[in-house]
């Protein structure tokens, strides 16, 4: 049977700065400051209730980023009030929230969201509280972690899994130890939201002047031989390798933090 098509938007939440360009794309113009802008998705269709793809920069304290260097800008039109009003929903419609990762840019309002069941990794849960990365604030964490103690709040899962016809769930290290990348089934084809394993889609994934021996096929049959990782990933062979699997089974690729494919397609995809 053919499976269901879902819709995806796409909600801009935030603007970081002042990022290092090596630090998005590995070994890519060392002390030169980017800009890049923070997607939240939402999966709607038949049969799901609203589903929210991560929940950005702590919308009551913006700043937090200052601490790292970063500059993160949240205007009014950005914050979820406003970009889920404007596709006529309101937070408390939200009953799932799917994590990417739990990073400073993309686990800060869940606590928005108290009618919700948050689905997590359970390696990234883990890798947020081992002072391994100091990407976790102590803030979103010590949230999550109470909210472990509520019945039905949060799912922990160990292992890749399809939590609805089209809509499949797989755990990666190529950024965070726990990351996940989600697979929808759109009217374009499959579309995978992949967190923070992809920044840049064209330096990343297809052939380029700047990076040699990028040359990811979609729908070949033969792997490419390389794909160019993040500066800031866990492990540079599970980042490669995962963006060689993203390409190869993706028609749509949507990282949180290139609007690549959007600006082709648009934000309702």
């Amino acid at each position: 049977m053919a499976k269901p098509i879902y819709k995806i938007n796409a909600l801009n939440v935030a603007t970081l700065s002042q990022l290092d360009s090596s630090f998005l794309i590995h070994k890519y113009k060392f002390g030169e400051k980017m800009t890049i802008p923070t997607f939240s998705f939402l999966i709607t269709g038949a049969g799901i209730p609203p589903i929210l793809v991560d929940t950005g920069v702590v919308e009551s304290n913006p700043d937090i980023f200052l601490a790292g260097g970063e500059h993160c800008e949240i205007k009014p039109e950005q914050k979820f009030d406003a970009v889920l009003g404007k596709l006529g929903y309101k937070k408390e419609d939200i009953k799932v929230i799917l994590h990417t990762h739990l990073h400073i840019d993309h686990a800060g309002n869940d606590d928005m969201f108290p009618g919700a069941r948050i689905v997590i990794p359970r390696k990234e849960m883990m890798f947020s509280v081992s002072g391994l990365d100091g990407g976790y604030p102590n803030s979103y964490i010590t949230y999550l972690v109470s909210q472990l103690a509520v019945p039905g709040r949060i799912r922990l899962i160990d292992e890749d899994c399809e939590i609805a016809p089209g809509i499949r769930l797989e755990i990666t290290a190529g950024h965070t130890y726990g990351s996940m990348l989600i697979k929808v089934n759109t009217k374009h084809g499959i579309a995978t939201m992949c967190g923070d394993v992809i920044y840049n889609i064209q330096l990343q994934c297809f052939d380029n002047d700047v990076f040699g021996g990028v040359a990811a096929e979609h729908n070949s049959p033969i792997e490419s031989f390389g794909c160019h990782p993040t500066g800031n990933k866990l492990d540079a062979w599970e980042a490669v390798k995962t963006i060689q699997r993203i390409c190869r089974d993706s028609d749509i690729i949507l990282p949180s933090h290139d609007s690549y494919y959007l600006d082709k397609y648009g934000y309702e995809l």
